[in-house]
């Protein structure tokens, strides 16, 4: 593993760290808007043809929040009155009913596999919602018997009996965003979330309700950040021992979310200062017997994440790196996205007004879709490949394009010359490799094979 020794300013100042994360390919911008929600009727059909039994996974979203983060960057609706909370519910019932009754007219029995319900604050409906929303679920995934049933939990809003309740209703791993424990820290970003309030949910017992484990969410780069309190936050964690833990940057984009310009934004500590920390929260985590999982995550030894790493099944996607257990995700509610086979991706609409006009018209409430063309497949599983496992194996993708890799590839073995001169690649016959150094430029390395990018970027200079 790279120590903080081996951190090069110099390469930071020539490649920076911003890359599209790449929990898609191509990235949603490239996305077309659709007018109906054909292709996605189409595309579930022709997934359960070419397989009755293809594992599903369900990504219910719920927006709501009682305050607004000041770092976010999810789509999140601010609100306080409970009223409107129960409205979006009914609606994200009749889309579930929708979806059963297609189901039902297809002859189609879903193999749903894992749900995860996420938001905002999924712990936001009572438990009468929260029933209501369990036993709908339950017309198209058989509760008792998932891999998987997660939620995301505000340690805020959350009591230690509120965590028994979760267990009740088949909850069987949960999700903490912490960010970070430092208090002047969590002002900045109007999160004041003592470590305290995390840590009473984490008794040995509760843990014992939610054998599939622990998640905690920590964000790198926010205001009033230093190596030093990152570090005392960073040994917080490791003392709680989460099963998994993802260390992100934050992402800073104040032109689509205007609350990030209350943040005092003169603290927020550069780019190399954003490195050292994540590297010595790696390197703690790494001692605490951390495994890395990918890019920005970490899970111990004997987590199912892990396991499936060494065992080359590991995925990713837009909820981080998962065990693959499924292959197809169905969003359900406002801005969920949805991968169907290996050919469709899709995202509901983002305004409440317009999901509720959709599911009134009987209709799915696709906004975007993008179906993909063989070419975009290839380069899909490589990019996947780099972002995940740090390499890709050239053979492999060979047998996929019936030519040489560096053939094929000329144009992009041709561009990664630079990352080899500069010690963060290493081209082999038989397989590229992203050196321990090139880690931390994963994302970058890995944008070399997205031709959409390089395409907007030649029409933007002609």
């Amino acid at each position: 593993m790279v120590s903080l020794d081996s951190v090069d300013r110099r390469l930071l100042e020539r490649y920076g760290t911003e890359a599209f994360m790449y929990v898609e390919y191509p990235h949603k911008r490239f996305w077309q808007k659709q007018e109906s929600d054909a292709p996605f009727k189409t595309a579930l059909r022709t997934l359960f043809e070419e397989d009755p039994s293809a594992p599903l996974m369900l990504y219910v979203h719920i927006p709501f929040c009682h305050k607004q983060c000041l770092f976010c960057t999810c789509h999140v609706e601010i609100e306080l009155q409970y009223q409107v909370v129960k409205r979006y519910l009914e609606f994200l019932g009749r889309e579930i009913e929708m979806l059963a009754r297609f189901f039902d007219a297809h002859g189609i029995t879903p193999n749903v596999r894992e749900i995860h319900l996420g938001g905002g604050s999924p712990t936001y409906p009572k438990p009468p919602e929260f029933d209501l929303l369990v036993e709908q679920l339950s017309t198209i995934a058989d509760i008792g018997s998932l891999d998987e049933f997660a939620i995301e939990i505000d340690p805020r809003r959350v009591k230690p009996d509120g965590m028994a309740y979760y267990k009740s209703k088949g909850i069987n791993r949960v999700s903490f965003g912490v960010q970070d424990f430092d208090h002047a820290v969590q002002k900045a970003v109007d999160r004041v979330q003592p470590a305290y309030l995390t840590e009473r949910l984490l008794t040995p017992d509760v843990r014992e309700m939610f054998p599939n484990g622990v998640n905690f969410d920590i964000l790198c780069g926010l205001p009033h950040q230093t190596r030093e309190t990152f570090r005392a936050t960073m040994e917080e964690v490791t003392r709680m021992a989460p099963d998994r833990v993802c260390v992100n940057y934050m992402h800073l984009s104040p032109k689509f979310n205007e609350h990030q310009l209350k943040m005092p934004l003169d603290t927020i500590p550069d780019t190399f200062v954003k490195k050292e920390m994540f590297l010595e929260a790696a390197e703690m985590l790494t001692n605490a017997g951390y495994v890395r999982t990918g890019y920005d995550h970490f899970a111990k030894a004997d987590d199912a994440v892990a396991v499936a790493m060494e065992n080359g099944e590991m995925q990713w996607n837009r909820l981080g790196v998962t065990s693959g257990r499924y292959t197809s995700t169905i969003g359900l509610g406002v801005s969920s996205t949805g991968t169907l086979g290996s050919d469709l991706y899709y995202q509901n609409v983002y305004d409440i007004p317009d999901y509720a006009a959709a599911i009134n018209a009987d209709r799915f409430p696709i906004s975007v879709a993008y179906t993909m063309e063989g070419e975009d497949k290839i380069r899909r599983d490589i990019i996947q490949s780099l972002r995940s496992y740090f390499h890709v194996d050239k053979k492999l993708i060979e047998a996929k394009i019936g030519n040489t890799f560096d053939n094929h590839f000329a144009q992009e073995i041709d561009d990664l010359q630079d990352y080899v001169e500069n010690g963060l690649v290493v081209l082999a016959d038989d397989r590229i490799e992203i050196t321990d150094l090139g880690h931390q430029f994963a994302n970058l390395v890995a944008s070399t094979f997205d031709t959409h990018i390089r395409d907007q970027k030649q029409r933007a200079s002609a």
